[in-house]
């Protein structure tokens, strides 16, 4: 088990929480040797095929994999931490029976190195929001610090990325296994794929500075914040907040001039902004607005009535234009299972149902808010993790992508957890050419550029502004108009070759036990 227990260190290691990043390459390697020596790949004819070792093993680097992933809940959500473990865990584990079913079928050579790889690419794509609508985890997330690596996204997304990362991986195991040799063939094949990202990155990368470099700029700046989670449950509080944000976004204004766009955070205005109630707050929101000639977004709660008519609050951005009569706004679609809604709502009875009420209802947005020079994809929170809602902002006609979160709630006191949402937003930039703008609550507000360089962030847990041009680009990259299309396929035929292999396997003999 030594191996797999080297592949789960690993795996930590190079995961966003340690950001050794470079390891990526040969994390999976070690297991990968034991998936092929354990699932009777040698042709040592007595070599007992171990299933449960195989899965047992994959377990483990998934346990490891997972944990790097999701120790935050133990501040969030603290009893969601082990049925979320153990669920990602399995994705390993699959990789591991994926091995040991094509061992066991008599794939050997190129084909079983290609099913390994091909094999770890479709479980990512199956554990996404392409089909089960779970945020998205892969590989491709772990070189969000070396954008240049990542630049074939605008075609083939994030799982893209994870295939060339995990042909590099068996490449690894296989020299490892071989002692330093390794199959011509797979040599050939990591050398043109490594080729192809490096040859793509550095032209595709020129060609979206240049074409930014063409568009005028336009001025955007982003409010960063330092609110506790008492704070925003204590009414005083609450004005005290308004005043204390109105007065820095004045000041950024009288400073800097007028702007295309001021983001402030995810429920930064903590209240059903439309009551008349704060009918005060909302005239000063006006009233900014129009003075410092710069529509505001902003993050507050909206109101619905369910089925029954019962009042539900919608997380919401409330667009407050420069002039006239705030009219748009965007409603959170995809809540926090646990946090925000029930997930299980719809398959509970209705008693258990009012012993766990949904907090916020789901909201329909599906297109940009126009703020004149912008138009506007807004996405709350962990809408980041969710790859195609993003997309699909961006085919609407979003020119502008904002991120806008309240980090403090979901993370808490560890600070490390705070660039956990930076690989998904590099990764969006890239996927559709958008800049990304990020406003945070304690976590960094910042800018990202369409070709994922970090433009300027803010230190967390501070109260500010930050600010950069941005540039309102409409180019439609083959990833926003098709979506995860590759990703598909390759799923697709996964499954048609492990249903074959599934075959042959059940047909072959049992030679060896």
């Amino acid at each position: 088990m030594i191996r797999y227990i080297f592949s789960g260190v690993l795996m930590i290691l190079a995961s966003p929480l340690v950001n050794a990043w470079p390891l990526v390459f040969v994390a999976l390697a070690p297991a990968l040797t034991g998936f092929w020596h354990d699932s009777g790949s040698s042709a040592n004819p007595v070599q007992p095929r171990r299933f449960w070792r195989v899965l047992l093993g994959g377990y483990l680097v998934g346990l490891c994999y997972a944990a790097s992933h999701f120790y935050w809940l133990v501040e969030f959500k603290p009893l969601w931490l082990l049925p979320v473990l153990a669920g990602f865990a399995l994705m390993p584990a699959m990789l591991g029976l994926a091995v040991w079913v094509a061992v066991g079928a008599g794939l050997r050579g190129f084909w079983l190195l290609l099913w390994t790889a091909l094999s770890w690419t479709a479980i990512e794509v199956l554990g996404s929001d392409l089909w089960l609508g779970l945020p998205s985890y892969a590989l491709g997330y772990y070189l969000w610090q070396v954008p240049l690596l990542l630049q074939t996204a605008d075609v083939a997304g994030v799982f893209g990325i994870s295939f060339v990362i995990m042909v590099v991986n068996v490449l690894a195991a296989q020299c490892w296994q071989a002692r330093g040799a390794g199959s011509a063939s797979w040599w050939l094949l990591t050398a043109c794929l490594s080729a192809l990202v490096l040859g793509y990155g550095i032209w595709r990368q020129a060609a979206v500075v240049s074409a930014a470099e063409a568009v005028p700029g336009v001025p955007v700046r982003a409010l960063h914040t330092a609110v506790t989670i008492e704070e925003k449950h204590d009414e005083a509080a609450t004005r005290r907040m308004f005043d204390n944000f109105n007065r820095v976004t004045r000041e950024a204004a009288d400073a800097s001039g007028a702007a295309a766009l001021t983001v402030w955070p995810e429920t930064s205005l903590p209240l059903w902004l439309r009551s008349t109630e704060y009918r005060d707050i909302m005239q000063g929101l006006s009233q900014a607005a129009a003075d410092t000639g710069t529509p505001v977004l902003v993050g507050a709660y909206s109101m619905t009535l369910t089925a029954s008519g019962a009042p539900q609050l919608l997380n919401a951005a409330f667009l407050v234009p420069v002039s006239g009569y705030i009219a748009e706004e965007y409603h959170k679609v995809l809540l926090v299972p646990g946090a925000e809604h029930n997930p299980l709502e719809r398959w509970l009875p209705e008693r258990l149902r009012e012993w766990w009420p949904s907090r916020m209802a789901p909201g329909n947005s599906s297109g940009p808010l126009d703020a004149g020079a912008l138009q506007l994809g807004v996405f709350i929170c962990w809408e980041a993790f969710f790859p195609q809602h993003v997309r699909a902002l961006t085919h609407a006609g979003a020119e502008l992508l904002v991120n806008m979160s309240n980090d403090e709630a979901a993370f808490g006191p560890l600070q490390r957890a705070y660039s956990i949402p930076m690989p998904h937003l590099v990764l969006r930039a890239i996927e559709n050419r958008r800049f990304v703008v990020r406003s945070a609550n304690v976590g960094s507000s910042l800018f990202i550029s369409p070709t994922g360089k970090v433009v300027v962030a803010s230190e967390p847990d501070t109260t500010g502004i930050v600010q950069a041009l941005v540039t309102p680009l409409q180019e439609q990259t083959w990833f926003t108009l098709h979506g995860f299309r590759l990703a598909r396929a390759a799923f697709m035929l996964w499954l048609v070759w492990g249903v074959w292999l599934v075959w042959r396997l059940a047909r072959r003999p049992v030679a060896r036990q």
